[in-house]
């Protein structure tokens, strides 16, 4: 990034208002060692602080909309525009040497955004880090080991998305083991950090995560101790009902980066560097807690119900008990108000509402069968379909479903079922992985019969489609698998190429990193 501009920032900059428990943090503006002294003088700043990196992690320039529903998605085939320039958008944006001027503007005003803004975040977790070490002795209990890596851990997951967006898939016919990329930030330096290969990023992130799985290890959600208030809100709904849906006091844990989205992260990038054995080895380890840390979502809060009014239809659109890292995004209906969600913003009058491509995304032959198919989208007039999965359904009394309101989920443990599928070795314990998910999305009926690995992989590259709606995680699988991509809108149908998946690294950081 600009690291010559970096002391401006200093982990302070843009923090969303989606949060309001980090006050303290946004007041003040710490441009020297004092300010983050005064910042950082208790568990307590460290606890606002950490709000608010995941406040801006919410933005839309990042994960609260580009980076989950709306750009990859669209990219990835998962969705499509209505109409306007979005679906011109889908074909150019990363294209280099697309003919329209505006879609390179456009391009570069989003990629460069996401670029700056990832390494924004990093910034903040680069500025708690610089001091948590010597304020080890302002923790109570085993509070310190988590927080340091929490935030070790989320740093390499953001360098990671960057490093899936704006590298080469190392399956691409453009990836090179020489190539440099971008840079791995660890400190607040006005130093400029050189660009670095995509496997020496990937050893700086394993790294970063391999320590920050040892410190979790203090992680409630790993021990099933009752966190502290500092490390994890308390959950809120009736008692009986978290009883009986799975709903532990360590829940909210799922929104702060925990020990097993540091093992499950790891089993992401090991996949996305081909190492299948390492890969494997850290899908199982997130599997047999599966059961316990990350039970199945209840039929029963998915079933549909007889009234029509979309605040009825579904509990728990996300699967709140399976994700293992997701952002809370309170403000999540006017994020979507337009593009996914009828509210404020007529359908009927919005020039950005998204459609499902559903005879892409699921098979006629089972999909009346399955819940994500049946429950978590909504006809719109005679041939739309929009995905409600990030709709928030109505809750008066909020005590029956609040713990699965206001997510976007980032990591969820089915993707680990199909990293053990794809990377495990035997054919037979392999179509298994895949069968658990998918007998818990209705489809026992419907039982495999793959006799390759070819045709397992197929299987598999399905469920993404089906299960990753609204998520975004579509197009990285394409990316690292090398496929071409199948957009499908009402009035036409077009296919982009692995050459145009990466996108340019801004001009300004070779610019002012001297690098041209």
């Amino acid at each position: 990034m600009k690291l010559h501009k970096l002391n401006q920032l200093l982990g302070i900059c843009v923090l969303c208002s989606v949060l309001t428990s980090c006050n303290d943090w946004l007041d003040v503006q710490p441009n020297t060692d004092v300010d983050r002294e005064k910042i950082f003088e208790n568990e307590s700043g460290y606890a606002d602080a950490t709000s608010g990196i995941y406040a801006s992690m919410s933005n839309n320039k990042l994960y609260g909309s580009n980076l989950s529903w709306y750009l990859l998605e669209l990219m990835g085939g998962g969705a499509y525009s209505f109409g306007g320039i979005n679906m011109n958008y889908q074909k150019f944006c990363f294209h280099p040497n697309t003919p329209y001027t505006y879609f390179q503007t456009w391009r570069n005003s989003s990629t460069d955004l996401i670029w700056s803004g990832e390494y924004n975040v990093i910034a903040n977790i680069n500025s708690m880090l610089q001091t948590i070490d010597a304020d080890k002795d302002k923790f109570a209990g085993s509070d310190y080991n988590v927080f340091k890596g929490e935030a070790l851990g989320l740093r390499a997951f953001l360098h990671f998305d960057i490093l899936r967006l704006f590298s080469d898939a190392y399956a691409g016919s453009a990836y090179s083991p020489t190539k440099t990329y971008m840079p791995y930030v660890t400190d607040l330096s006005s130093d400029v950090y050189p660009l670095l290969t995509a496997d020496s990023v990937c050893e700086k992130m394993l790294r970063d995560l391999k320590e920050a799985s040892e410190l979790l290890k203090s992680d409630p959600m790993y021990t099933g101790e009752e966190p502290s208030k500092y490390v994890c809100s308390t959950v809120s709904g009736n008692a009986t009902y978290r009883s009986e849906y799975n709903i532990y006091d360590w829940h909210n844990r799922r929104f702060h980066f925990n020990y097993y989205a540091a093992i499950a992260t790891m089993a992401r990038i090991y996949l996305w560097k081909g190492d299948r054995e390492n890969a494997l080895k850290c899908a199982k380890e997130v599997i047999d807690a599966q059961p316990q840390k990350f039970p199945w979502v209840n039929p029963a809060l998915i079933a549909n119900t007889a009234s029509t009014s979309k605040n009825n239809i579904s509990k728990d659109r996300t699967f709140c008990t399976e994700q293992i890292f997701a952002l809370n995004v309170t403000n999540l209906a006017d994020k979507i108000d337009g593009y996914l969600w009828e509210g404020s913003v007529s359908f009927a009058t919005s020039t950005v509402l998204m459609g499902m491509n559903t005879d892409y995304l699921f098979d006629a032959l089972t999909r009346d069968s399955d819940p994500r198919y049946v429950y978590l989208r909504a006809a719109y007039l005679s041939d739309y379909s929009i995905s409600t999965k990030l709709w928030q359904d109505d809750d008066a009394n909020e005590q029956y479903f609040p713990w699965a309101k206001y997510r976007i989920p980032l990591i969820r443990v089915s993707e680990m079922y199909y990293i053990a599928a794809e990377c495990e070795p035997d054919l037979a314990k392999a179509t298994e992985y895949l069968e658990q998910v998918r007998r818990h999305r209705g489809l026992t009926p419907f039982p495999l019969d793959c006799s390759t690995k070819e045709e397992l992989q197929a299987e598999i590259g399905k469920e993404y489609r089906k299960e990753f709606v609204s998520e975004g995680q579509l197009f990285y699988y394409k990316k690292r698998m090398n496929e071409d991509i199948v957009n499908v809108s009402r009035s036409e149908s077009f296919t982009i190429t692995p050459a145009i998946y990466t996108m340019p690294r801004p001009d300004d950081e070779d610019t002012y990193g001297n690098r041209n």
